[in-house]
């Protein structure tokens, strides 16, 4: 007489169960892991694309305007999330024209909302590498970054009066209090 070699019903059962409750476990921080990586990479795009717009304004010393695109080839009165363009603004309307050259395009940001009371719509890049919003006066801000989260996840980039942005990863540990309304 042979011995057959396998499974019983009993340990196949016993393992789908222990694997069920692994996984039922590991699921839920796979989503949050998710969500982190989605927001950090929207952050990480803008945050890039503002220091290209900056760097660009110090180099080339002309006026760089970033604003808010949704279709990537013209400024529109749309969310940051929808996309924005970055662009050699030579004549200083903060209007794309046909001899201006767009240095970076962000895409839509799906998931995401990205909001500053300071930069409705747009904001310039002087040659000095500083920053103005509506008037000379308006050279600092902050983007407001949520998902579905809402208010206690979210997270911020604020461009400083020098024009160097950076990313803020923990609101509550430096003073500011972010809204996601």
């Amino acid at each position: 007489m042979t011995r057959q070699k396998g499974f019983t019903l009993i340990e196949l059962l016993t393992t789908l169960g222990v694997a069920t409750i692994l996984l039922s476990a590991a699921i839920p921080g796979m989503q949050e892991f998710k969500r982190n990586a989605r927001q950090t990479g929207g952050i990480n795009e803008l945050v890039t694309g503002i220091r290209v717009a900056r760097s660009t304004a110090i180099t080339t010393n002309t006026r760089v305007t970033v604003c808010s695109s949704e279709s990537g080839s013209a400024c529109q009165s749309v969310n940051w999330e929808k996309g924005w363009i970055a662009f050699v603004d030579r004549d200083a309307d903060r209007t794309l024209d046909v001899d201006e050259t767009i240095i970076r395009a962000g895409g839509g940001a799906e998931g995401l909302t990205i909001k500053s009371s300071q930069f409705t719509g747009f904001f310039v890049f002087r040659p000095n590498g500083r920053v103005m919003s509506a008037s000379i006066s308006q050279n600092s801000g902050q983007f407001t970054v949520c998902d579905e989260r809402g208010a206690e996840h979210a997270k911020a980039i604020t461009i400083d009066l020098s024009g160097r942005p950076r990313s803020i990863h923990d609101p509550a540990g430096s003073g500011l209090s972010l809204s996601c309304s």
